[in-house]
């Protein structure tokens, strides 16, 4: 009776959640659609051996599963957890702000130039009257 209602939990829990196949248990991993009792304790054994999964495609190095049930088990597994790191989004939200400051450099220098050229512009033709009343004169 307590298997039967452990396994119903997981059922439950598989139909809400992705099972993390680096730490889930023989009967979270057989809950899933395809993968018996036998193919979890592969995978669990394939773990041990060769440490963390470092993608679900890797799954296809276990022994009985193939790309097919890899496939399949896509979308009710995951590697690792579901948070990202702390350092991974520092080291984006640093290089967002690193992008921000070299495109606003760039736009500055770009809109200091055509004031520039505009200047000039507005001189060169001050000059140009200022000449054509001295020769008028």
């Amino acid at each position: 009776m307590k298997k039967i209602l452990l396994v119903l939990s997981f059922l439950v829990v598989s139909l809400f959640a992705k099972i993390d196949i680096n730490t889930a248990s023989v009967e979270e991993l057989s809950s899933i659609k395809g993968i018996g009792v036998k193919k979890a304790e592969a995978i669990i054994a394939y773990r041990k051996a060769h440490g963390k999964f470092k993608s679900i495609d890797e799954l296809v190095n276990v022994k009985g599963i193939g790309e097919s049930i890899v496939k399949n088990v896509k979308n009710d597994v995951r590697n690792g957890s579901k948070k990202k790191s702390k350092k991974n989004t520092k080291a984006k939200s640093k290089d967002k702000v690193k992008d921000t400051k070299e495109s606003t450099k760039k736009k500055s220098k770009k809109s200091s130039k055509n004031t520039k050229v505009k200047k000039a512009d507005k001189k060169s033709k001050g000059n140009k009257k200022s000449s054509k009343k001295k020769k008028s004169q």
